[in-house]
Protein backbone atom coordinates (compact mmCIF):
# COMPACT_ATOMS: atom_id res chain seq x y z
CA UNK A 1 0.00 0.00 0.00
CA UNK A 2 1.23 3.20 -1.13
CA UNK A 3 1.67 5.46 1.94
CA UNK A 4 0.35 9.55 1.44
CA UNK A 5 2.42 12.48 1.64
CA UNK A 6 1.37 12.76 5.51
CA UNK A 7 2.02 9.64 6.33
CA UNK A 8 5.88 9.71 4.99
CA UNK A 9 5.81 12.96 6.60
CA UNK A 10 4.72 11.76 10.14
CA UNK A 11 7.03 8.52 9.72
CA UNK A 12 10.33 10.67 8.69
CA UNK A 13 9.06 13.25 11.85
CA UNK A 14 9.57 9.85 13.92
CA UNK A 15 12.64 8.58 12.76
CA UNK A 16 14.62 12.34 12.90
CA UNK A 17 13.05 13.28 16.71
CA UNK A 18 13.90 9.01 17.85
CA UNK A 19 16.96 9.56 16.19
CA UNK A 20 17.64 13.21 18.41
CA UNK A 21 16.38 10.92 21.48
CA UNK A 22 13.08 13.00 21.70
CA UNK A 23 10.20 12.31 23.22
CA UNK A 24 6.59 13.54 21.78
CA UNK A 25 6.08 15.09 24.57
CA UNK A 26 9.15 16.71 24.55
CA UNK A 27 8.77 17.45 21.31
CA UNK A 28 5.24 18.88 21.89
CA UNK A 29 6.70 21.28 24.56
CA UNK A 30 9.32 22.82 22.76
CA UNK A 31 6.94 23.59 19.63
CA UNK A 32 4.14 24.43 22.02
CA UNK A 33 1.70 22.44 20.73
CA UNK A 34 -0.12 19.51 22.79
CA UNK A 35 1.10 15.99 22.35
CA UNK A 36 -1.83 14.89 20.58
CA UNK A 37 -1.07 17.38 17.72
CA UNK A 38 2.32 15.80 17.12
CA UNK A 39 0.68 12.18 17.76
CA UNK A 40 -1.72 13.05 14.57
CA UNK A 41 1.17 14.48 12.16
CA UNK A 42 3.79 11.47 13.19
CA UNK A 43 0.36 9.07 12.55
CA UNK A 44 -0.40 10.91 9.29
CA UNK A 45 -3.52 11.78 10.36
CA UNK A 46 -3.40 15.69 10.03
CA UNK A 47 -0.15 17.65 8.35
CA UNK A 48 2.02 20.31 9.98
CA UNK A 49 0.94 24.16 9.29
CA UNK A 50 4.13 25.76 7.73
CA UNK A 51 4.76 27.54 10.45
CA UNK A 52 4.84 24.13 12.23
CA UNK A 53 7.10 23.12 9.89
CA UNK A 54 9.69 25.56 10.20
CA UNK A 55 9.49 25.00 14.05
CA UNK A 56 9.73 21.83 13.72
CA UNK A 57 12.88 22.38 11.24
CA UNK A 58 14.45 24.56 13.59
CA UNK A 59 13.65 22.69 16.52
CA UNK A 60 15.45 19.01 15.08
CA UNK A 61 18.38 21.41 13.86
CA UNK A 62 17.65 20.37 10.20
CA UNK A 63 16.95 22.00 6.84
CA UNK A 64 13.21 22.56 6.55
CA UNK A 65 13.52 19.98 3.21
CA UNK A 66 15.18 17.46 4.96
CA UNK A 67 11.55 16.82 6.60
CA UNK A 68 10.91 15.84 2.91
CA UNK A 69 13.63 13.34 2.44
CA UNK A 70 11.26 10.08 2.68
CA UNK A 71 14.22 8.02 0.75
CA UNK A 72 15.44 6.99 4.56
CA UNK A 73 12.25 6.49 5.83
Amino acid sequence: MKRNLKQQFGQRLTVLRKARGISQEDLAFLLDVSVETVSHIERGIHGPRFDLLEDIARTLGVEPRELFDFQEV
